[in-house]
């Protein structure tokens, strides 16, 4: 898509996907944390509470509402239909929770298809446009926005069908809602994190200097995301049944060399299309950019690593404690960034510090947890 449109409207479209990403992260709240801690599956029937589903639904109906409005407010340059975008990020937040039913009932495959499928729907659509020189952008993200929907009705479905809910009342409704409370607040300063760099470079510049970023950004961490989710994904419901400090340990350190051996083979790629001129796109005026971005990349798996341990074993006083320390650093530095700097490299580099600082944040938290239970 790059190739195919123009730098404005490839801009516009860096902003709509954007969107696309951040509702999915962020649509639930947190509640799907809550959600995988304190449901239980077995033979396609979850045992969860109904205090849970109180909670989740107004949530799912509520969000896309709000944001939609929003999105036609400060985007109106983006021509959508108001009651299709409202389906669309229904759809995306809706997936949220059913990637999690999926996950917590051990269909790995569905809910992997289900998350990404719409990724997928967009890649097959931009080879058609490629191939064929179309460059309708309304139409392109009409499209992606149909097919979010689809999808979503199509899991919706096969869920209702084979997964039975049932429930109970294990854990007390003061307990959900303390938990809700402080899982909101962690998954917020993560999403805030994960696209802090984007609104800021967005806020700050135009569509064109905007796309070009989320150009570097899918090119150079695209590669990095979808193995942090992977791991994320895998290792939370691994540390969820048995926790080992020295297997985090030695696994922290794999994770480390797998980040920076794709660090050095994305550089190699580059270097590689920008001195054959395969793409319209100039790498090498980007250099110190692209190596910051690979350096959050590694500093990100790395942290994923961290979080699914976290995510998995933490208690409540050692997540109200992780909430009180990383808010306060990530909104003190993004407020400093967001007014003062300029440069899109310092505002990588302040990311990088919030990560590793994230990062060493939970390990010491969650391994003086693990020490004072022992």
């Amino acid at each position: 898509m790059k190739e195919i449109l123009s730098p404005a409207l490839y801009g516009q479209f860096s902003v709509f996907i954007t969107y696309c990403s951040l509702i999915y992260v962020f649509g639930m709240f947190g509640l799907e944390q809550v959600f995988l801690r304190f449901s239980k599956a077995c033979n396609n029937t979850i045992k969860t509470q109904k205090t849970q589903f109180l909670l989740i639904i107004p949530v799912i109906l509520l969000l896309p509402t709000i944001t939609t409005i929003l999105f036609k407010k400060y985007y109106s340059e983006i021509i959508i239909d108001t009651g299709l975008l409202f389906y669309c990020s229904l759809g995306l937040v809706g997936s949220m929770f059913l990637f999690t039913v999926f996950r917590l009932n051990s269909n790995f495959v569905l809910s992997q298809i289900m998350s990404n499928g719409w990724k997928i729907g967009m890649f097959i659509l931009s080879i058609l446009y490629f191939l064929f020189h179309k460059s309708d952008f309304n139409f392109f993200i009409t499209t992606v926005a149909i097919i979010i929907i689809i999808i979503f009705l199509i899991f919706l479905f096969y869920a209702l069908k084979s997964i039975n809910i049932q429930f109970n009342d294990e854990v007390s409704n003061r307990d959900l809602i303390e938990s809700s409370l402080h899982f909101f607040i962690s998954i917020a300063s993560f999403s805030l994190l994960i696209f802090c760099d984007r609104i800021i470079v967005e806020h700050k510049y135009n569509f064109v200097v905007f796309g070009n970023f989320f150009y570097l950004c899918n090119f150079f961490l695209a590669p990095f995301s979808i193995l942090q989710n992977y791991i994320g994904f895998k290792q939370l419901i691994f540390f969820k049944s048995k926790f080992n400090k020295n297997y985090l340990v030695s696994f922290s350190k794999k994770i480390i060399l797998l980040g920076t051996g794709l660090a050095l083979s994305l550089f190699f790629i580059a270097v590689f299309l920008n001195y054959f001129k395969l793409l319209n796109f100039q790498f090498d005026t980007y250099n110190v950019v692209i190596l910051l971005l690979l350096f959050t990349g590694v500093v990100r798996l790395y942290s994923s690593s961290i979080g699914a341990a976290f995510e998995a074993k933490t208690s409540i006083t050692t997540l109200r404690r992780s909430n009180f320390l990383i808010t306060f650093i990530t909104i003190l530095i993004l407020t400093i960034t967001f007014f003062f700097v300029d440069s899109i490299e310092i505002i990588l580099f302040n990311i990088i510090i919030l990560w590793v600082l994230r990062s060493v944040i939970h390990k010491k938290l969650l391994l003086h947890q693990i020490k004072e239970y022992q």
